[in-house]
């Protein structure tokens, strides 16, 4: 039982994403509706996670230490929670979304007569979320929000912003369930350590980012995969089970943000690659791999389901980068399909050049790694529009860092340089030399079940570190490899170390490592590895690691919603000024009416949006207090707050932290548009 923890949080994580989309896209998010849904995918697959091929006490033991460092990682963790209630990049919408989808059956969040009186300049939908038919609907994929709600039933507000911590450490468990069948149980520790303590993933599990999520469901599926791979035939629907589940949760990437299209791809170019080993000698091998690529094909779509549903305006804002990635997505099942149906003979023909390929293919994987390390030398990305919001960010970025100025830089070439800030220089290099032996002891071996892990995995970690496709700045940048760059890299260091200290059993045929020289040495040499891959993560963690990002802004939202009770106000208009916009905070947290300018109104604007309203109490509010027309000077502010957030950088990891200090000024709109103050 304790062997398979692992694997069977993610599947449960799985199940619960799952039918947390289901019942979000029926307008049915209750817990009797998505509890059953999620119990019944769970049990139906419960017995399709394959065993492992060995048992005993020091797997289990090994098992016993993991479950035991996640406890500690979880436990520092829940000091450090952010409170993204306020709309500031994902984190913030998607922390909205998840308290509205706690209390309410729907992801859409209604906002009633506010579209009406949303006149002479005012709006009733915001940034991130778009309004369409009196509906806003938040940006983005709804599993992670369905699962951070789900927490929400049970432990309400403060659960929501924590669950991502919980999804965390689910991501941990995935991250070595893959490793484990790899290169054993005690190596696979490794790089979960290393991923834990790692800047990118502490900020990331601590905020409701979608990249811990789609970790656990990647390393996860690979994991099922590789297990159902090398338990060979199995007759009957069982036979195909795992397969289809570890396609399911990897087109649960898919789900969850709408590029998981690149992991599906990488899926499915792993299971043909699978099928291609084991075809030529087990005429099942095409059906499992059939079964692989329809389970990630089917979940893929229901994430594109839910974004055209749900977030149609997020959908059709990117619908040109979609657009390509969907059609190469297609075009990759498709030529894949035609490859499981070429003659067995064609693979008995390629696998007589076993030896050769073991050597071409490790080859292959080095090559990629020095173009990629060596671009900086060679190359300079330039694949932002000049004239975008994100040239201008750029520019901003460029200037603080005091480097030339050119807002068309993506910075692409120094995707890897950020993983070596992170993770350290010597995991970066052992990590392609770990992948390329990885490449050789698939093939020599005839190993179909690593050759997935080993395909689809390269896939997830080069495609973002060849275009990265993000504003340069960090943390924010480093977050598209975190999901498919970082797990790759220090599962290929864990591997290259293993095989460095010598034989060392693994849970596939043969050992990790046949070594001719003295073994202290070679052992030595990977105790340092092994302290490297620890030691150079914690030594950027000051002062990020311990930064509560955003800290104070939940309490100082429900203070604004206890004044606007006292007021009676049920209808709010809000004027936008620094630093958030706010009119989905009050919407979600307070629950009431709101519309929004984003300039300074005048008091007749203000008169014109209370009469649109039907007069009565309309209350108004800002952050700053020379934005409203007073009947008299306030006095009183409600909320008042020092909140932190980690400093930007471009050519560095944060190394700062900003303080920002934020009140809300609030008061009454009279009839003439001039607005009482608070007290």
């Amino acid at each position: 039982m304790l062997l398979g923890v692992p694997e069977r949080s993610v599947l449960i994580l799985f199940g619960l994403g799952l039918a947390g989309v289901i019942a979000a896209l029926a307008g049915a998010f209750r817990p009797v509706v998505v509890l059953p849904i999620a119990a019944l995918l769970i049990a139906v697959s419960w017995r399709a996670v394959p065993p492992l091929p060995s048992a005993g006490r020091r797997p289990a033991a090994a098992v016993a230490v993991l479950l035991g460092l996640v406890a500690v990682w979880l436990w520092a963790g829940s000091r450090a929670v952010a409170e993204y209630v306020v709309v500031n990049r994902d984190p913030g919408f998607l922390t909205l979304r998840a308290l509205w989808m706690s209390g309410h059956p729907s992801a859409l969040i209604p906002v009633g007569a506010a579209e009406g009186a949303a006149v002479s300049g005012a709006a009733a939908g915001t940034e991130a979320f778009a309004l369409s038919g009196g509906l806003l609907h938040a940006q983005g994929n709804t599993m992670l929000p369905s699962v951070l709600a789900v927490g929400g039933w049970w432990g309400g507000d403060r659960m929501v912003l924590g669950g991502n911590l919980v999804i965390g450490a689910v991501a941990l468990l995935g991250c070595y369930a893959l490793a484990r069948r790899l290169i054993g149980p005690w190596w696979a520790l490794l790089p979960v350590v290393a991923l834990g303590v790692s800047l990118p993933f502490l900020a990331f599990a601590r905020a409701a980012y979608t990249e811990p999520l789609t970790l656990a469901l990647l390393t996860g599926g690979l994991a099922i995969a590789v297990g159902g791979w090398r338990q060979g035939p199995i007759p009957g629907v069982r036979g195909i089970a795992a397969h289809l589940l570890a396609g399911a949760m990897v087109g649960g990437v898919a789900a969850a943000r709408i590029d998981g299209g690149v992991s599906v791809s990488g899926f499915v170019l792993g299971v043909t690659g699978a099928a291609w080993l084991d075809g030529a000698f087990d005429p099942g091998a095409r059906r499992r791999a059939f079964a692989g690529i329809a389970g990630a094909v089917v979940v893929g779509a229901i994430g594109v389901l839910d974004a055209a549903v749900l977030s149609p305006a997020y959908l059709a804002t990117h619908r040109t980068q979609l657009g390509l990635l969907g059609v190469a997505t297609m075009l990759v099942v498709v030529l894949c399909a035609a490859l499981l149906k070429v003659p067995r003979d064609a693979a008995h023909r390629l696998l007589r050049h076993r030896r050769a390929l073991a050597v071409v293919l490790p080859g292959a994987v080095l090559a990629v790694g020095v173009l990629l390390a060596t671009r900086p030398w060679w190359y300079t990305a330039h694949r932002i529009d000049p004239s975008s919001g994100a040239a201008l960010a750029v520019q901003g970025l460029q200037m603080a860092a005091e480097v030339p100025v050119d807002g068309t830089r993506s910075y692409d070439e120094q995707t890897l340089t950020w993983v070596a800030w992170y993770l350290g220089v010597p995991a970066v290099v052992l990590g392609v030399l770990g992948w390329a032996l990885l490449t050789r002891w698939a093939v020599r071996r005839r190993d179909a079940g690593a050759a997935v892990g080993v395909v689809t995995l390269m896939v997830a970690a080069v495609f973002p570190l060849v275009m990265v496709n993000i504003t340069p700045d960090q943390l924010w940048a480093v977050r598209r490899l975190v999901p498919g760059t970082f797990p790759a890299v220090l599962i290929g260091a864990a591997t290259a170390l293993a095989a460095l200290a010598g034989p060392v059993r693994t849970p596939w045929r043969g050992r990790v490592g046949r070594w001719a020289a003295e073994p202290r040495p070679r052992r030595v040499l990977a105790g340092l590895g092994v302290a490297s891959m620890v030691a150079l993560p914690l030594s950027v963690w000051s002062p990020a690691a311990n930064t509560v990002e955003l800290s104070g802004r939940l309490t100082q939202a429900e203070a604004v919603c206890a004044a606007l009770d006292d007021l009676g106000a049920e209808r709010v208009i809000w004027v936008h000024s620094s630093p958030f916009r706010y009119l989905a905070t009050l919407r979600v947290i307070c629950d009431v009416e709101v519309v929004e300018f984003v300039q300074p109104p005048t008091a007749e604007q203000l008169a014109a949006v209370r009469e649109a309203w039907g007069g009565g109490t309309v209350a108004a509010a800002s952050f700053d207090a020379e934005d409203l027309p007073w009947l008299q000077q306030p006095s009183v502010a409600v909320g008042r707050t020092e909140s932190t957030t980690l400093g930007r950088e471009l050519i560095r990891p944060p190394y700062r932290v900003d303080t920002t200090v934020s009140e809300v000024w609030l008061g009454t709109v009279q009839p003439d548009g001039r607005v009482t103050p608070l007290g």
